[in-house]
C-alpha cells in the first residue's frame, strides 16, 4: 500500500513536470518598481487577514513555463498575485492541482492590465501547480513578480 501511495505521489510530480513545458531555472530578478508594487498589493491584503506564503521576484524566459509549487489547505482561501513586465505582450497564469485540473487559467493579452489577482479555495490539503509565463517582444527573459497569500 505504501509503495502504491509512493508511486502515486511520484506520477503526480511528473505530470506537473509534464504539463510545465519548456520549464526553465530562473534567477531573481532586481526590478526596485515592480518589486515595490508587488509588496503594496500583497500589504492590501494582509490588512485583510491574509498571510503572505510565497513571494518571487523572477527573470523568466520569454514564451517558457515557469512552475511554482505550492503547498495548499483544503477550504482556504488563496490570493495569488502576478505582475507582468511592462513591455509584455501577453502573460499567462495557471493553477493546478494534483489531477492537472486547471482551477485558474487567465490568459492576458498586450494592452490588458499587467496586474493579476485571482482567488480561490483549496479543495485538498496538498501539493498545487502555480505555472506562469510571459512573451515579451525583443526580449529573451524578462522579470515578473509572483506571490501567494492564505487568508488566516
Amino acid at each position: 500500500m505504501r509503495n502504491k501511495i509512493v508511486m502515486a505521489f511520484v506520477a503526480s510530480a511528473f505530470s506537473f513536470a509534464a504539463q510545465a513545458q519548456q520549464q526553465q531555472n530562473v534567477s531573481v530578478c532586481s526590478d526596485k518598481a515592480m518589486h515595490s508594487e508587488l509588496v503594496s498589493l500583497d500589504k492590501s491584503l494582509e490588512e485583510r487577514g491574509f498571510g503572505l506564503e510565497q513571494f518571487k521576484m523572477m527573470n523568466m524566459p520569454s514564451g517558457s513555463y515557469v512552475p511554482v509549487t505550492v503547498n495548499m489547505q483544503e477550504g482556504k482561501m488563496y490570493q495569488i498575485n502576478f505582475i507582468a513586465s511592462k513591455n509584455f505582450q501577453q502573460y499567462h497564469l495557471t493553477v493546478m492541482d494534483k489531477d492537472r485540473n486547471k482551477l485558474v487559467d487567465k490568459k492576458i493579452r498586450q494592452g490588458g492590465n499587467r496586474q493579476l489577482s485571482e482567488s480561490f479555495a483549496a479543495p485538498y490539503t496538498g501539493t498545487y501547480m502555480v505555472i506562469v509565463s510571459q512573451k515579451v517582444k525583443g526580449q529573451q527573459e524578462a522579470c515578473g513578480g509572483l506571490s501567494v497569500l492564505k487568508n488566516k
